[in-house]
């Protein structure tokens, strides 16, 4: 690339010498002002180019830092499975004092049809649940949410273990 502008810059000097030299001559004058003219533009786009590069990697970086920020405020939102009288029963909760809003949690069954709950606000101390039917199974938990302040959407994917826990095996913050 320094070639490049080395080439660059040794063709300006060409002309301006050419402009010293052969200041009489109306015709060549002429073309050398148009050559010029070319030359100044190739300066002006790859002026351009840089700007735009420089554009690019300060939206990277605007980007990077709201991702940043999004992760810092993200709530943990957890589901748990435990059994009340013989019943199993899936509960979905915040574990770390932040609360989540737009709370969609879709419960997948294996031989059933799945259970999509909606909550506006999930805060600390409460808990969405379900209670899952005698012969059917739990096989999947899917949880899409934002942080309180809204810096970022997530979307959680919980697989039941078969020693039935609960592991989390997709998590992504949604642009």
């Amino acid at each position: 690339m320094l070639t490049m502008y080395a080439l660059l810059v040794l063709a300006v000097v060409a002309l301006f010498v050419l402009f010293i030299a052969f200041k009489r001559d109306a015709a060549l004058i002429a073309a050398l002002e148009a050559a010029g003219a070319v030359a100044a533009a190739g300066f002006a786009a790859f002026a351009a180019m840089g700007s735009m590069r420089a554009a690019a990697e300060s939206s990277a970086a605007a980007k990077r830092s709201r991702e940043a920020m999004a992760w810092t405020t993200r709530p943990r939102v957890q589901p748990s499975l435990s059994k009340e009288n013989g019943t199993v029963v899936g509960k979905v909760a915040t574990g770390d004092g932040r609360a989540a809003i737009d709370v969609t949690v879709v419960w997948i069954l294996s031989d059933a049809a799945p259970v999509t709950e909606r909550i506006h606000r999930l805060d600390p101390g409460t808990a969405v649940d379900i209670k899952v039917p005698e012969g059917v199974e739990l096989s999947t938990v899917w949880i899409e949410y934002w942080d309180d302040g809204r810096a970022g959407q997530w979307r959680d994917t919980w697989q039941v273990e078969p020693e039935g826990g609960l592991a989390l095996t997709h998590s992504e913050l949604v642009d």
